[in-house]
C-alpha cells in the first residue's frame, strides 16, 4: 500500500501530493484533487484516496483547524502560513463529498484498510478531518 502508517501523511502518495501543493499559490491543486476523487468512474482508487485526504487536511490546516497527531508537517505549515488568505468555504462541499467517496465500498484504500488491524484508526482519521474541514 506504500502506507506506514493510518494518519493521513503517512504515505507516500499523500507526501508526493504535498510537494505539488507547495508548488501552486492558490486552491487549484486542491480543487482539482477533490473533483478527480467525486467523479472517478467505478471505484475510486488507492491513490485517488489518499490524494483526496491530503487535500482535505489542507483545507482543515487553511480553516485553522490541523490535526493533533499528524507527522511533522513542517512543508504544509509553511504553505498554510503563507496562504491562509485564501478562503476555503467553497471547496467544503467539495471536500464532503470526497470523504463519502473515501469511505463508500468503492474505495480501494477503505477496503485494502479493512484488511487490516488498523481499520478503526483509519477510520478516525477519515471522521477526524470530516470535523475540521467544517
Amino acid at each position: 500500500m506504500g502506507a506506514w502508517g493510518y494518519e493521513i501523511f503517512d504515505n507516500d502518495t499523500a507526501c508526493d501530493w504535498l510537494d505539488s501543493l507547495t508548488v501552486c499559490d492558490d486552491l487549484s491543486w486542491i480543487e482539482t484533487t477533490l473533483e478527480t476523487s467525486i467523479n472517478a468512474e467505478d471505484h475510486l482508487d488507492v491513490d485517488q484516496a489518499s490524494e483526496a485526504l491530503a487535500a482535505c487536511e489542507a483545507i482543515a490546516h487553511l480553516r485553522g483547524r490541523p490535526g493533533l497527531h499528524e507527522a511533522s508537517l513542517d512543508q504544509l505549515n509553511r504553505w498554510v502560513d503563507r496562504h491562509k488568505h485564501l478562503n476555503t468555504d467553497h471547496l467544503v462541499p467539495l471536500a464532503t463529498q470526497a470523504l463519502a467517496r473515501i469511505t463508500s465500498d468503492d474505495c480501494q484504500l477503505k477496503q485494502q484498510w479493512q484488511q487490516t488491524d488498523q481499520f478503526e484508526q483509519w477510520v478516525a482519521t477519515v471522521e477526524d478531518v470530516g470535523r475540521r474541514i467544517v
